[in-house]
């Protein structure tokens, strides 16, 4: 089972892991996760790897040259390490600070798809940001915490969701189609406070353009209204907590910023198709009780 290891509550990042045996016939199988954790150790040195992938994201800039004393790398530098690679990572400048995301995991699985997204191996490449990674990394976490009842498709569809975002997130790095720092600062706002729209004024001073400037921008860098970004964050959210299943509806809809229980599942309905009553009976399995939220 999974579990937190000693120390862990209470703190900002997350680590959880399982077990130390590596499955070889395995074809998918996450063995441990770490969400925004600092780098304790110095100059982690492994010559044979460990036996299974591991994805590494530094949301501070990281030392992987050896040969380096200081930062030889941009932050939101990500790479994958396959099953047998010489792996080598530290922080740039302070322990205990600079933080770092991983997932360990295997499985054939995995590799394939890996190579079907044609992502870079072995090869440290720099992303936009940092949401691809923390939100697929939570959403399987809070899947595998479920136990028992976790679903090993949902975590699959959690994992290729992620492979496809950073095949995305490699394309435009390698095309002239990168998203400018200002509209990446307004969707980390977003992302960080999607319980509520913030003013199209604070988000325009944030972005340093005009209100209307700022709309035109952000739907065609992202493909959607600024309003639609931060329902589809609300409805995200939603979703997972649902499998919560001591969280009544009214409660997820006051945690996902909606003060009225009935505008939050006309929402809900309109982009799953079904109530988030209906939802958690015939998705999740659970039909709860008869309590009003």
């Amino acid at each position: 089972m999974w579990g937190e290891l000693p120390g862990d509550h209470d703190r900002d990042w997350q680590r959880q892991w399982f077990g130390h045996e590596l499955i070889p016939e395995a074809a998918f199988n996450i063995r441990g996760i770490g969400i925004r954790e600092p780098l304790f150790n110095p100059d982690v040195h492994r010559p044979l790897g460990t036996g299974d992938w591991l994805i590494m994201l530094f949301h501070s800039p990281p030392r992987l040259d050896r040969l380096s004393p200081i930062a030889s790398h941009e932050p939101m530098t990500l790479i994958l390490w396959p099953p047998g690679a010489e792996q080598f990572y530290s922080w740039g400048e302070t322990a205990e600070i600079e933080r770092h995301s991983w997932m360990h995991i295997e499985g054939s699985w995995v590799t394939e798809q890996v190579n079907n997204m044609e992502l870079p191996v072995s090869e440290p490449f720099t992303l936009p940001d940092d949401s691809v990674m923390l939100e697929n990394l939570s959403a399987m976490l809070t899947e595998i915490q479920l136990g028992v009842d976790s679903d090993p498709v949902i975590l699959k569809n959690h994992f290729e969701n992620w492979a496809r975002g950073i095949r995305r997130q490699v394309q435009h790095a390698d095309s002239t189609a990168i998203v400018p720092p200002p509209l990446l600062r307004v969707r980390r706002q977003l992302d960080a406070d999607y319980r509520r729209i913030p003013p199209l004024d604070e988000l325009a001073e944030l972005a340093a353009m005009s209100r209307s400037h700022l709309c035109h921008r952000f739907r065609k860098c992202f493909g959607s209204s600024i309003s639609e970004y931060v329902i589809r964050k609300r409805m995200a959210a939603a979703q997972r907590m649902l499998y919560e299943v001591n969280l009544r509806p009214g409660e997820i809809a006051d945690a996902v910023g909606y003060t009225d229980i009935f505008q939050f599942s006309k929402q809900f309905k309109k982009t799953f198709g079904v109530s988030p009553s209906e939802y958690r009976k015939n998705i999740v399995g659970y039909a709860g009780n008869s309590r009003r939220p």
